[in-house]
């Protein structure tokens, strides 16, 4: 008999942690992330610093944030910014297909859930309320705003969210679309499940250490339940 490793995971499970962006909805979808560093990208040129080539390197909002984490007052500009970026950007987010009905097949299984985000937790907060989601989800850990190297993979917000719930971190697993979930997931002890919502990704989440690759998060919801 062949035994479904989706179902042994969440058999295994007593919370479910997803990441956000992707797995819950895509988060920029109306504000694209290029448009964003740009835009920051300018606010630094505003506040003394020596990391014009850091900042240029930098392909990511979040990227910009870990650039400028040695120089405190830019800082705390950029995350500012960036979290009012995060906040517009929630309006007019794409929810995932299937996101949905995995957060209430969790409900239904008595499995506790949490959103483990390097995005903005109010951000994230007020896509929730905007999906009428707010009731599935027990607990929200976003980044910290005044350390973005805690961001994933440090394994510190899985920790935290974990903490949070009442639960081991051994019984959880973490969902996400990036090989840096992966490596989040293992360094905190989770069972991992990779997203491969991109063509490509299937084979970087494996190799990160994914116990388990869905290509939609709708291959979720039966083996929840």
């Amino acid at each position: 008999m062949t035994v479904d490793p989706l179902r042994q995971i969440f058999a295994a499970a007593e919370a479910v942690l997803f990441d956000f962006d992707g797995p819950i909805c895509s988060v920029f979808h109306g504000y694209p992330p290029q448009q964003i560093i740009s835009e920051l990208r300018e606010l630094a040129g505003t506040v003394r610093h020596d990391l014009d080539d850091a900042l240029t390197k930098a392909t990511s909002p979040h990227d910009l944030l870990l650039a400028a984490a040695d120089e405190p007052q830019l800082a705390a500009e950029l995350e500012r910014a960036l979290q009012d970026a995060e906040l517009r950007a929630v309006d007019t987010a794409l929810p995932t297909p299937g996101a949905a009905d995995s957060l209430a097949a969790c409900q239904s299984s008595g499995k506790l859930v949490a959103i483990v985000s390097n995005n903005y937790a109010e951000a994230v907060v007020r896509y929730l309320a905007r999906a009428s989601l707010v009731d599935r989800v027990a607990h929200v850990e976003g980044r910290d705003p005044s350390d973005p190297t805690l961001m994933k993979p440090n394994p510190h917000l899985i920790e935290n969210a974990a903490k949070a719930l009442g639960i081991r971190t051994s019984a959880c697993v973490f969902i996400g679309d990036q090989t840096s979930d992966m490596e989040a997931g293992r360094a905190a002890g989770t069972l991992t499940i990779g997203y491969a919502n991109k063509p490509g990704k299937a084979d970087a989440l494996s190799i990160a250490g994914a116990d388990a690759v869905v290509q939609s998060m709708t291959e979720l919801v039966a083996a929840i339940g």
